[in-house]
């Protein structure tokens, strides 16, 4: 391994010397001569030299042995990272991209693909920081904007990280067997091999065209079908103010997140949020109030977001419930009195809501808003690029990789699969050489230095280092093709990607049998990545009327548990946080700026004789925190083992049905078992929610007293249900609802 620690460190910083205006180099605000970032190119050729070594004639025989033609727009150009490792163009030998299959290799692996491809001519392509200049850093600083979407990395989305240096990409043309380096461009080589290059450099590749580093919520809006024949009612005279101030709810008289009802001029308070904040529900329960007298009014517009432009409008019918277009908005609303081409913006929209609620929460915990965090890195230490909604790609390297069993056997292995890649297919399309080479970019020594990507400040103070990232592209890619969901930009569920990520690798092993054995895996305790997490239960089912007993068994990938919230270790203080926050949003509902102390005392704030401007907040350091309830681990797999009663259809009563009692143990342990707590749940009106809940983890879990057992001396066998008697669980059976 080259020393990247010391590559990574270096930054250029040369501004006397002057950076040739092409389309070879990106721009940047520093002046830099190309040539001294690679001194070893040849900067000039001699077109009068005409021997056989000659570098000219060493290009020209690689373009009529190779038929050296220009990667059209259905081409795959991999050119952002290696294909047999997590080299990128900022390593400091850059990539090598095959002018011939269009796939880039890192200097360790050039020759090889030389040697299996015949290919004598590579771009090469590197990459280097520039610092910016504290001019630019401060223009850069008054330009940004705040986010209009959720979204990552996309202009209208959140920061993905403002960089305090400009990239200089620097271009050469690599030429075999001499290994020669050209610089580019240079108007002495063959026109061809100028356009073949011009046109990879310009060609999308494969990692923008399928990048999801800018993840983003991308919700469409339809047309509500309830728009065209919107019934209203006559205004009768009654009008809406075109004074905000004037705006309140019609039944609680709150003056925030109001909603104008289109067909009778109905305002209410909107839906409370899933934080607490929000309003209370009017404009919903007027909705539903009408539609009991057989009035079907379900559009409804917020107040204060109508511009000429539109604004935010929900449709309350159950079949869209959700925010709509309306595209007759401009009549409905002049209906009522008001003309959409006068209004201007006074309240957030939705969308700005769920930014502001991201921004606040959810971003924060994640990245730690606000902690005094020590970056660290080394093997083991090596983090994940964020590709866009690919978290959950990230948490399940991160856990392969922290796995012995796991990572060690890959990395011993990777030679031997890259070397082993059939002819007929290629490393970027190998899932075992692609899994080898991510278990050896996060475990390995290759990628654990640090990366000083923070320009030196004027002062002439030492940045502070950042540990270096990879970014699993090809295997992201990889992995998804042919599956709906992983090869969507959608955030996606971290359990599942990972039975899908085994299943691929069970089929890699299968076809890859033969290449896994020739890699010396028997000796290095490798073992199909599925052995390493399977286990078997076992389930018994009791009949207590015939006294009979059936025992199956299947395979799981994984223990799932529920919480039961019943066996939190701190019940009482979870119901003393949970009535003080009841107090105190339904304070904040009435308008009044009070706080209900943890002893029970409301203080009111004397200077409240209105109520609080909208921006306003309560001293949050005077709110105390909410407490969560603690469930030790242990309580969640005691609830998976319980016994519960199930309706069953028993075929030693003659498909009787009785209730059975049903338990569940663990046939087999595997070397690794993976516990899933399910957080997750439909909350009374169906609506999918999260348990906010810490589930405490024990150094160490003896299972042995759930090991199954299997039938046991004096216990009746269940006997096997007839053939069309439909014997089962009747919990399983379909019983169509007459009322419905």
């Amino acid at each position: 391994p080259f020393p990247f620690r010391t590559a990574f460190a270096a930054f250029i910083s040369l501004p006397d010397l002057l950076l040739p205006g092409n389309n070879m180099a990106s721009s940047s605000s520093e002046v830099v001569s190309l040539s001294s970032l690679v001194p070893h190119a040849l900067t000039a050729l001699d077109d009068s030299d005409s021997s056989a070594d000659s570098p000219l004639s060493q290009v020209r025989r690689a373009m009529s042995s190779m038929s050296l033609k220009s990667p059209s727009a259905y081409d795959a150009v991999h050119k952002t990272e290696c294909a047999l490792s997590h080299d990128t163009p900022f390593c400091p030998s850059g990539l090598a991209i095959n002018l011939k299959t269009f796939t880039a290799t890192g200097d360790l692996f050039v020759d090889a693909d030389h040697e299996r491809t015949n290919c004598d001519l590579y771009l090469r392509t590197r990459s280097f920081y520039v610092p910016k200049k504290k001019s630019d850093e401060n223009k850069d600083k008054g330009e940004q904007q705040q986010p209009k979407k959720v979204a990552i990395g996309t202009p209208d989305g959140f920061d993905a990280g403002d960089d305090a240096a400009n990239v200089v990409d620097v271009n050469t043309l690599l030429v075999y067997p001499s290994k020669v380096e050209i610089l580019l461009p240079n108007a002495n080589l063959p026109e061809l091999v100028l356009n073949v290059v011009d046109a990879v450099l310009k060609h999308d590749g494969v990692a923008k065209r399928e990048d999801l580093a800018a993840w983003a919520e991308e919700n469409e809006v339809k047309e509500s079908r309830y728009a065209a024949n919107l019934p209203q009612e006559d205004p009768n005279g009654r009008l809406i103010s075109p004074d905000p101030k004037k705006w309140k709810c019609m039944e609680s008289g709150t003056t925030e997140n109001l909603w104008l009802n289109l067909s009778d001029g109905f305002i209410g308070s909107g839906r409370r949020n899933w934080d607490g904040s929000g309003g209370n529900g009017a404009a919903l329960r007027h909705y539903e109030e009408m539609k009991a007298q057989g009035k079907d009014y379900p559009l409804a517009v917020k107040l204060g977001t109508i511009t000429p432009n539109g604004a935010d409008v929900f449709s309350y019918a159950p079949d869209e419930n959700d925010l709509v277009t309306d595209a007759n908005l401009k009549d409905h609303l002049s209906h009522w009195g008001i003309d959409i081409m006068k209004q201007t913006k006074t309240d957030k929209t939705m969308a700005e809501l769920t930014l502001d609620l991201n921004q606040s929460f959810e971003f924060d915990k994640v990245t730690e808003a606000g902690k005094d965090l020590q970056a660290v890195s080394g093997a083991g230490r090596i983090g994940l690029s964020n590709l866009g909604n690919s978290c959950y790609i990230a948490s399940i390297l991160q856990l392969l990789a922290s796995i012995d069993d796991v990572a060690a056997p890959n990395m011993a292995m990777a030679a031997s699969l890259r070397a082993s890649v059939p002819a007929s297919s290629e490393a970027t399309a190998d899932e075992l050489v692609q899994f080898a080479k991510a278990m050896e970019a996060l475990r390995g020594n290759r990628y654990a230095g640090v990366n000083a990507n923070a320009a030196p400040p004027e002062d002439g103070a030492t940045p502070t280092p950042t540990p270096l990232r990879i970014a699993p592209r090809l295997f992201r890619t990889l992995l998804g093709q042919g599956h709906s969901e992983f090869s969507s930009a959608r955030q996606q569920d971290a359990l599942e990607y990972l039975g899908h990520l085994i299943d691929r690798m069970e089929s890699a092993e299968r076809s890859g049998a033969s290449r896994i054995e020739a890699s010396g895996a028997s000796g290095l305790g490798w073992r199909p990545l599925k052995q390493l997490f399977e286990f078997e239960v076992e389930e018994r089912l009791f009949d207590p009327e015939s006294q009979t007993v059936r025992y199956t068994r299947r395979p799981e990938l994984y223990l799932g548990v529920n919480v039961p919230l019943d066996r939190a270790v701190n019940s009482s203080e979870v119901a003393a946080s949970d009535s003080e926050a009841a107090k105190r949003r339904k304070l904040q509902e009435a308008g009044a700026c009070t706080y209900v102390s943890s002893d029970g005392t409301a203080t009111d704030n004397a200077a409240a004789a209105a109520p609080p401007a909208p921006d306003a907040a309560m001293d949050t350091e005077m709110v105390p925190a909410k407490v969560v309830p603690r469930v030790p681990l242990l309580s969640c797999i005691d609830s998976f083992a319980a016994t519960e009663v199930v309706e069953f259809n028993s075929p030693a009563m003659d498909g009787k049905q009785v209730n059975a009692q049903k338990s569940t143990r663990f046939a087999t342990f595997p070397p690794y078992m993976l516990v899933a707590i399910h957080r997750y749940y439909f909350d009374k009106n169906w609506r999918p929610a999260k348990l906010d809940v810490e589930v405490e983890a024990p150094a160490e879990l003896n299972l042995e007293s759930l090991r199954a057992h299997g039938i046991r001396d004096g216990e009746v066998p269940m006997p096997d249900a007839p053939e069309g008697s439909g014997a089962a669980p009747a919990s399983t059976r379909f019983s169509p609802d007459a009322d419905i």
